[in-house]
């Protein structure tokens, strides 16, 4: 394999430490212990798995025997991942199971490990980059065509249960999973809290009767997030993963979820994936390793396709899926790219995975939830529909304007300071700025608060807690369409742009929250002001077809909540919605991304995945922003200050304290917005082109003071 070894003289793994203050045989033992109770947890591997665990667990950093490497210091050497491949070709160490029934020889697998010890700190891409491996990824390709897309799997998945136990040991920590618990409805029950409403429990337990794939369709204010936990009522799953739309919204539920079970739920979203060195990228790993463990967690629908995309080190995270319960919350906000894709993938993946889904929505056009039933074969029965609640009210009644949301501040402030709570809506991160700046030149800056996605965590934590502190008192509240599914405020008017119709009802649950029929106009509806298509969220066909349904019903011609939905039932019919996702998915072939693929991963940089994640603001990622962007100089020498931290030299605990303050600071933007950045250490640190970081505005144009 090598003709010039770097190393000839080798220690023995009881001597030599893998680890500050760890012998590598001790490391070995504890990666395997690990990893043979994780396998057992899945329970759904082949018997061969568990002598590759063995394997790799054993051999992985044998590289660090090497008489010369040191610990922390390579003295010029390669990192000890190609050292570890070094030792096993110098010691002719074949992978040979006495098992032989899924090649003719078992030795067939030993290139795949091999190539997985050689890439075990960095990303599975097909490009070493090396001329001296070449030979191994010529065996490699040669031998992907004789494995079965289920051995792949089982293969790529086995080795991010060994990642995330190789990441614990290293940290000292030792993990084992909780027995999995059926979910019970005094559990459900005990979360929802409070005077429980009767007639809406008993249309909740009826979540309990649907198969393995359901749908939900119930009005805004039903309880759904908190409900569909009964779905799983009686159904084996290891994990269970709350999809949501929005990170708020993710904050929300977090916090309610934990006070039911307490200690048992995360909240998981990952930073952007960058090649980090050895040391650095373990660190990064035991961020996402924290996670791991929870047997509830909360996360977007973003993390579940980029995991099913083989982007980055998918490995660590497409396992986790593996006999889990998927909650899709608002699935009618999935753009017609997204919904393709989760599709394909469920369709790939929940005979594989024995996954539960649940579907859920209050405005799920029936073309929609007919894609969902046909496409995934979902049974008539296990669909729960309760939309016929929207005939029994009218909260809102609308008036359309054919203008901007900039003609309108006068009369927002005018309903402001006659008291009212006044919430207005735009469909993009830049409008909302706009709009506020505006506003605060007319009111007290006091009384407008901005939400959005592109604030950094610790300053939308401030925004929300501000919002419940104002709950009961006049205020303008400015928001893109994040507060569509986790503002539980009532507000007394509201100004939105013209957005899709299901995102509009949304909206409209805002208003007039837990009123019942009102006669007065409380709902202002402006046309979209689109300055770059690009990373406009929604397509022209749909906001068209929200204008003419809203000119329809304006005022009193709106005789209920539920004529909304059957008009629109009406224009956008089944053969509209396939128009959509063909033209999508004309930016992505998946059966060729597959075919390509193998198991290895993709590069943000390849162009098909970059039409992918472009594709109107699809997918967002954490970073943090550079300290020399951010206006505030208390905040830029506080962030300076975190990067600054020798996360290296600490031990586990002090690790996490400081990865939970960097995650304080990080920011949620799309993968898109991302050019120039520098790879932190360990996370990735973003500047923007013409823009920086304000801590009332978010992620703004440099143009606005």
């Amino acid at each position: 394999m090598f003709k010039d070894s770097p190393c000839r003289e080798w220690d023995q793994k009881d001597q030599k430490q893998s680890h500050e203050g760890k012998l590598l045989a001790t490391h070995i033992v504890e990666v395997k212990k690990m990893l043979t109770h994780f396998l057992g947890f899945y329970d759904d591997f082949p018997e061969i798995s568990y002598e590759m665990a063995d394997y790799l667990a054993e051999y992985h950093d044998y590289g660090k025997l090497c008489k010369d490497w040191l610990l922390n210091a390579g003295k010029k050497l390669p990192p000890h991942s190609p050292m570890s491949l070094q030792w096993l070709w110098d010691n002719s160490k074949i992978f040979d199971s006495a098992r032989k029934w899924i090649f003719e020889s078992s030795k067939e697998w030993t290139f795949f490990l091999w190539f997985l010890i050689l890439k075990h700190h960095s990303r599975l891409t097909d490009t070493i980059g090396v001329a001296r491996y070449k030979r191994l990824i010529d065996e490699l390709q040669s031998r992907l065509d004789k494995i079965d897309a289920k051995s792949k799997i089982n293969l790529v998945d086995l080795f991010g249960l060994f990642k995330i136990a190789d990441v614990f040991s290293a940290n000292n920590t030792l993990y084992a999973f909780e027995e999995p618990k059926q979910v019970s409805e005094s559990t459900v029950r005990e979360i929802i809290g409070g005077s429980l409403n009767q007639t809406i429990w008993e249309q909740q337990l009826q979540l309990q009767k649907l198969y393995n794939i359901g749908i939900l369709r119930a009005p805004t204010g039903w309880g759904k997030t908190t409900a569909s936990l009964l779905f799983f009522v009686n159904k084996p799953v290891r994990k269970i993963f709350f999809l949501l739309p929005t990170i708020t919204a993710i904050s929300k539920f977090h916090n309610k979820l934990s006070k039911g079970l307490p200690n048992k739920v995360t909240k998981y979203f990952y930073f952007y994936d960058a090649e980090l060195s050895e040391e650095d990228d373990r660190l990064n790993e035991l961020f996402f390793s924290q996670n791991f463990i929870y047997p509830y967690c909360i996360t977007t629908i973003d993390q579940f396709l980029l995991s099913f995309l083989q982007y980055g080190r998918y490995h660590t995270k497409r396992v986790m899926f593996r006999g889990a319960g998927l909650v899709f919350d608002e699935v009618h906000l999935l753009n017609p790219l997204m919904l393709s894709l989760t599709k394909y993938f469920l369709e790939k993946y929940a005979p594989l995975y024995k996954l539960n889904v649940l579907f859920m929505s209050a405005t799920l056009p029936d073309s929609l939830s007919q894609f969902l039933i046909n496409t995934l074969n979902v049974p008539s029965q296990s669909f729960l529909d309760y939309a016929d609640e929207y005939r029994k009210r009218r909260r809102i009644m609308l008036s359309y304007n054919n203008g901007f949301l900039e003609n309108a501040i006068n009369l927002m402030v005018e309903h402001f300071r006659q008291g009212k709570k006044v919430l207005v809506i735009v469909n993009t991160v830049d409008r909302a700025i706009e709009i506020a700046r505006l506003l605060r030149e007319s009111v007290s800056p006091d009384n407008v608060v901005l939400i959005h996605s592109r604030l950094i965590y610790k300053d939308r934590k401030r925004k929300e807690r501000e919002i419940d502190k104002k709950s009961a008192s006049p205020h303008i509240l400015v928001s893109t369409q994040i507060c569509e599914v986790s503002l539980d405020i009532s507000y007394d008017s509201l100004f939105t742009e013209l957005s899709p119709l299901p995102s509009l009802v949304q909206r409209f649950g805002r208003v007039n929250r837990y009123g019942g029929w009102i006669n007065e106009l409380n709902t202002h509806l402006y046309e979209p002001r689109v300055e770059n298509e690009f990373s406009y969220p929604y397509e022209a066909n749909e906001v068209n077809l929200a204008r003419k349904i809203v000119k329809e019903v304006e005022g009193d011609r709106l005789k209920s909540e539920g004529q909304l939905l059957d008009l629109y039932n009406q224009l956008y019919s089944y053969d509209f919605l396939e128009k959509e996702i063909d033209k999508a998915m004309e930016k992505i072939d998946l059966e060729a991304f597959e075919e390509i693929l193998g198991f290895f991963s993709l590069d943000v940089k390849e162009e098909k995945l970059r039409n992918v994640l472009n594709y109107r603001d699809s997918f967002s990622v954490l970073v943090v922003p550079d300290p020399t962007c951010i206006r505030s100089k208390t905040l830029s020498g506080y962030v300076r200050g975190l990067l600054s931290q020798p996360l290296g030299e600490m031990d586990y605990e002090n690790r996490r304290k400081v990865i939970a303050k960097i995650k304080n600071v990080s920011l949620p933007v799309p993968i898109w917005l991302i050019g120039e950045r520098s790879e932190s250490k360990p996370f990735p640190v973003a500047s923007f082109k013409n823009r920086s970081y304000d801590e009332y505005y978010g992620l703004i144009g440099d143009d606005i003071s």
